[in-house]
């Protein structure tokens, strides 16, 4: 009697986990571009797609999971189907999962978002099918009505992420180049925390973010920059530490500000 207790309970549970949800990734890509404006260079891959569900809006690059996929490899699959990326050796993190019934119009699907850094000094955007365009787009001032289903929700969690990571951690290097000058750094901080960091001259900058100078991690290369803006060419630096590292205490800077002026993605529940 008690085992067949046991197989009636187990065939319910069986019955109980038929899915009922299907599970896809969106991604999150951020990068620095040179462009005139410090306040344009922080930067979002966005796609259009030629679905009907996506009603023409943009949105972050994702798939749906293969039943053997983990979320790492469907994540990085997303950006090489939907975009030509080979992501294989990015950084890339779990970010966050997203599931309100009604966040996507062509069923119920919950979504595994990630956010990545990528350099694209070299990197090549391949528009992949059911793709009309891909491209970069600045992050401040991007309007939530541009986006898809709860893509605007995706993004400003990516955005809080990032700039909080940048505190304590070393993601930022993910964005330079192996070698770079304090302009650089500056500029990459400027980009994303806070704009106004790009009028500290190096020795003011240097002080304000003097516990990243302080840890051992960023050293002299012992050349300089071939070129410079105004004057001499900056001091050439390496990073020596693991990016996915943590720094001991956070940086002292801070700035209310910078929050203001990230995008004005609003709340406007599902789409």
């Amino acid at each position: 009697m008690e085992s067949n207790t046991n197989g009636r309970r187990a065939a319910a549970a069986e019955a109980w986990l038929n899915p009922n949800a299907v599970v896809a990734v969106d991604v999150v890509v951020f990068t620095l571009r040179p462009t005139p404006a410090i306040e344009d260079r922080w930067q979002v891959l966005l796609v259009r797609r030629d679905e009907p569900a996506f009603g023409n809006k943009l949105s972050l690059p994702g798939v749906l999971v293969h039943a053997d996929e983990t979320f790492d490899a469907a994540a990085r699959r997303a950006l090489q189907t939907k975009a030509g990326l080979d992501a294989r050796d990015w950084y890339l993190e779990q970010l966050g999962t997203f599931g309100d019934p009604g966040r996507d119009t062509r069923g119920r699907v919950v979504s595994v978002a990630h956010v990545a850094l990528v350099r694209t000094d070299d990197v090549e955007l391949v528009r992949g099918s059911g793709i009309q365009s891909i491209d970069w787009v600045p992050v401040r001032g991007l309007p939530a009505e541009t986006l898809v289903f709860d893509h605007a929700d995706m993004l400003r969690v990516a955005i809080n992420r990032v700039q909080a990571k940048l505190r304590y951690s070393w993601v930022a290097f993910q964005l330079l180049p192996d070698r770079f000058t304090v302009s650089e750094l500056r500029a990459a901080y400027s980009a994303i925390l806070d704009p106004s960091l790009e009028r500290l001259n190096t020795s003011n900058f240097k002080k304000a973010f003097s516990a990243l100078f302080a840890t051992d991690t960023l050293v002299p290369v012992g050349h300089r920059a071939t070129a410079g803006k105004v004057g001499r060419p900056g001091e050439l630096y390496r990073f020596v530490g693991p990016v996915a590292g943590t720094r001991t205490r956070e940086l002292r800077w801070d700035s209310a500000r910078s929050k203001k002026e990230v995008l004005h993605v609003h709340d406007r529940g599902t789409r």
